[in-house]
């Protein structure tokens, strides 16, 4: 079988490389720079080293702040309108994952036609994007390595994804700086999206060994960083390795898509307003438990990564206890597993499973094949 292996052009990387983004937009010619930033980052003053680089090379800027957590098409085409209007010929994305991913998507309305909804899909991008320099001030996403935008879709109340070699950005910029100021409610639930991102992309039947190699460090990072980026956000190694490690990972599933996880996360009601990162978190002990015997070999090997506590040599024993592993992990960070203890209603259950189902994106490589009738049997039962 012949596979490909794609990633960004260039990472920069380091504490305080946020300050060299100037040095890279010159090198890619641009004159006018539209900045895509969530409010907390512009709270926090992150996007002070961005402007301040620019600044030094004379550069004009202006920025959009009106990100919301989960962004709608709508949301999409109006800033898209706002960087046309400005004249912008480069894009930088600065925060989490909905930032990124809107920032990802402007660029495309900002030289393609709309609506956004007909880009839904794999492959369905016409032409190259207005260049995107994204820079991440959480670590969990990965959406900086990524060909891939999700956005809320409004008329199936779920969330649909564009993915398109042509939203990979120029260049990243990962500052572990600029994520110190993440709060521990946000640290975990971005932290076990990466996990469960590197987790998946590992198990997928598209995975090679050019994608094994990031997943599993991502993973081994995440595993011995998370609890302490958690309970002592100030402490910079940890930082540094989780926005690491979410980019490994964003380097791995860009090349694999995900699985029966993200699918379900992804079919769940966006009228819940679930945070993206704690909806597949709570969801990966039911994801494991429906995987591991189909690939009983990779999850065994996540059970020793996750410290799971292993009785005996066989094999499916051992790939079953990776359960039990990511269910400690979601307990040291005060995250409950299940639907049901983040408010999602029994009566939805059969609706989540037939969308999560009809995700071929995600299910058709998924080591296990999951029908509606299968996946509501699942949820039911780790509901």
């Amino acid at each position: 079988m012949i596979h490909t292996f794609q990633t960004v052009g260039k990472i920069i990387h380091g504490r305080g490389s946020s300050a060299r983004i100037g040095d890279e937009v010159m090198r890619h010619g641009a004159s006018r720079v539209f900045i895509i930033a969530g409010g907390s980052s512009i709270r926090n003053d992150c996007h002070k080293p961005l402007v301040e680089s620019l600044a030094r090379h004379d550069i004009p800027v202006e920025i959009f702040s009106g990100v919301s957590s989960e962004p709608t098409p709508s949301l999409v085409e109006e800033c898209a309108a706002c960087l046309r209007k400005f004249g912008a010929d480069a894009v930088i994305g600065l925060g989490g994952g909905s930032v990124l991913d809107t920032a990802k998507a402007a660029s495309l309305l900002a030289v393609s036609e709309g609506p956004l909804e007909k880009y839904f899909g794999v492959d369905l991008v016409p032409a190259p994007c207005l260049p995107t320099f994204l820079v991440p001030t959480t670590a969990g996403t990965g959406s900086e390595m990524t060909s891939i935008s999700v956005v809320a879709d409004v008329a199936s109340n779920s969330k649909k994804a564009i993915v398109s070699d042509h939203l990979f950005a120029r260049a990243v910029v990962l500052d572990p700086e600029l994520t110190v100021s993440m709060p521990p409610r946000i640290t975990a639930s971005t932290g076990l999206d990466a996990l469960v991102h590197a987790m998946e992309s590992y198990v997928n039947l598209s995975a090679t060994p050019f994608t094994d190699c990031p997943n599993v460090q991502a993973m081994g990072m995440i595993a011995a960083s998370i609890r302490e980026a958690y309970a002592n956000g100030g402490n910079i190694e940890a930082r540094e390795n989780m926005l690491y490690a979410s980019a490994l990972a964003g380097m791995g599933f860009s090349n694999t898509q995900n699985g029966v996880i993200h699918a379900i996360a992804m079919a769940v009601p966006a009228t819940y307003h679930i945070p993206h990162g704690l909806l597949v978190g709570a969801l990966a002990p039911m994801g494991i438990a429906f995987n591991c015997l189909a690939s009983p070999e990779k999850y065994a090997r996540i059970a020793e990564i996750l410290g799971s506590d292993v009785v005996g040599n066989n094999m499916d024993e051992r790939a079953q206890s990776a359960v039990a592993g990511f269910e400690k992990l979601l307990f040291d960070l005060g995250v409950k597993p299940g639907l049901e203890a983040h408010g999602v209603k029994r009566e939805d259950i059969r609706g989540i499973a037939e969308r999560a189902a009809a995700t071929r994106r995600l299910m058709d490589n998924n080591p296990r094949k999951g029908t509606a009738d299968e996946l509501e049997k699942l949820i039911e039962r780790h509901f």
